[in-house]
């Protein structure tokens, strides 16, 4: 049963290569596709680090003011002078969060576009050689002379 479930397999992946090697097209926009992919999962990491960082930094502030506004000293001044501090310092991680959302989408449809551009031009070069390999096939047959 193990031999049977491998030979299949062999032979699945016998015909991916063969539908691959068929298309020169095909290998650079999946090679271009996945670096891609990768290169828009870094920025998304660094986007995400940058968030939870502000978060942190949120949760701080808030904690901050809270601990000014139920000080032994505090009186209303303090108290609203601690609550618009906090909430200017929201409204600058908020714009930053847009942003860099903004600078992340951006970023990414940057790299599929170029990704796209790269691999049409690697698939077209292929394409090219494939072309000319033909081609030069056919002139030697022609060329050739039966025995």
């Amino acid at each position: 049963m193990a031999d049977n479930t491998k030979a299949k397999f062999s032979d699945m992946m016998e015909q991916t290569r063969n539908i691959l090697s068929a298309n020169p097209m095909i290998s650079p926009q999946m090679e271009k596709f996945w670096e891609a992919q990768d290169r828009m999962l870094q920025e998304t990491e660094a986007y995400s680090q940058a968030w939870f960082q502000r978060r942190h930094e949120a949760t701080q502030a808030a904690l901050d003011a809270v601990q000014k506004m139920n000080g032994k000293k505090a009186d209303s001044s303090a108290t609203v002078q601690a609550m618009a501090d906090w909430q200017h310092g929201s409204i600058q991680r908020m714009t930053k969060d847009m942003q860099q959302w903004f600078d992340l989408c951006t970023t990414c449809v940057g790299q599929m576009t170029q990704a796209e551009v790269e691999a049409g031009q690697k698939g077209a070069e292929e394409v090219a050689k494939t072309a000319q390999s033909a081609a030069k096939s056919a002139q030697n047959k022609k060329k050739a002379t039966p025995v």
